[in-house]
């Protein structure tokens, strides 16, 4: 039975979200803020995670607030976000995260994936925001297009790489358990979404997915999907060994790259024979002005330190070309990315030695 913010019945944790979304809501009154505070991802689809733990349950997941505004980027707004965003995060033990924007920066929710899900479930905590109840009565999951799935594989993508950058480390392993769930989710997700299948219900998208007519090579992606739905409402954060987790990374890694590869086929309408092919095409992201691109790559270079490759491009493009590289998909293997990527300051070979030059470059362009 799906509850308010999750799955059975949990009082104490229910009580504890309540009592947060009441100091959202006296913050939002005290400021006198116009727009409206809303409550999105899983906990605002009734979907969270619910963690066991010695002294009982705890969150799992982020929790996703939009806040709509006339003028989302005033300096008063922003900093009154940014001070929410750490008080939160600190009192719940884990992250709380809040977009600003403007109700009609929406457009047509049914072409993104983020907003088809928050127009389809949500908790209005404060304010007026009737305009997403208006946008549900048209919103149609078939017509995501097909870059959101690009943008859905690459971000978990970049989880497993991070995965596999805390391979074997004690305090890594609750990371690596968690961001291979979300990876064999998205796997599966992604396939429903370029087949016009997906639908903001996680327990609907399994039911569909298990009876998909999957090629053999991703027939595997049903059992993950599954496996991701599970951890999804009861995840857990030890029980696996390290072996078994590089195992399953290799195998993920694989899966992510035959899909990766046919949905970036689909988006760019072009025929893809592997990642040698994909690394060498002049534009991943052609829908951004190629003087926008350079100017974006002028003041990286100036005010970060230096700037991704190729100039042409959408910055955000070469981290996707870089990541099959780091994942070990292509030829030149992990070193490859430095095509791509600024260099870093150690071993370019070696895998961990990106970790921190790919999270800089991710955090601006994710």
């Amino acid at each position: 039975m799906t509850g308010r913010f999750f799955e059975g019945k949990h009082p104490e944790l229910e009580a504890r979200l309540e009592s947060h979304l009441a100091r959202m809501r006296d913050s939002f009154a005290a400021q006198g803020w116009q727009g409206a505070l809303v409550l999105g991802g899983g906990y605002g689809r009734g979907e969270g995670g619910v963690m066991p733990g010695p002294a009982g349950v705890c969150f799992s997941n982020d929790l996703d607030y939009f806040m709509f505004d006339e003028a989302p980027g005033t300096p008063r707004l922003v900093a009154w976000c940014r001070q929410l965003e750490r008080a939160e995060s600190e009192a719940l033990g884990i992250d709380v995260e809040i977009k600003c924007l403007r109700a009609d920066s929406l457009g047509d929710p049914s072409r993104s994936m983020m907003f088809a899900d928050l127009v389809a479930g949500h908790v209005v905590v404060a304010g007026m925001a009737g305009f997403l109840a208006q946008l549900r009565e048209g919103l149609d999951f078939s017509r995501i297009e097909p870059e959101e799935a690009t943008r859905l594989l690459w971000n978990r993508g970049s989880g497993l790489f991070f995965s596999r950058c805390r391979m074997g480390l004690a305090e890594g392993l609750p990371f690596v358990i968690r961001n291979h769930a979300k990876l064999k989710l998205a796997l599966g997700d992604a396939w429903l979404c370029l087949h016009g299948q997906y639908t903001s219900k996680c327990r609907e998208r399994a039911e569909r997915l298990a009876t998909a007519d999957l090629p053999a090579a991703l027939a595997r992606l049903r059992q993950w999907h599954a496996e991701g739905v599970a951890f999804k409402f009861d995840p857990f954060a030890d029980g696996l060994t390290w072996p078994q987790l590089a195992a399953e990374s290799r195998q993920l890694g694989e899966a992510w790259g035959d899909l990766y590869l046919v949905i970036e086929a689909r988006r760019l309408q072009r025929r893809l024979a592997g990642f040698a092919e994909y690394l060498a095409l002049p534009r991943l992201l052609p829908g951004t002005p190629l003087t926008k691109n350079l100017a974006l790559a002028m003041r990286d270079k100036f005010k970060r330190g230096g700037f991704l490759r190729p100039l042409g491009d959408y910055p955000r493009a070469s981290l996707m070309r870089a990541l099959p590289c780091l994942l070990e998909l292509t030829p030149g293997g992990v070193a490859e990315a430095g095509r791509f990527l600024p260099p870093p300051s150690g071993d370019p070979a070696r895998l961990q030695t990106w970790e921190g030059v790919y999270s800089k470059w991710w955090a601006h362009y994710a």
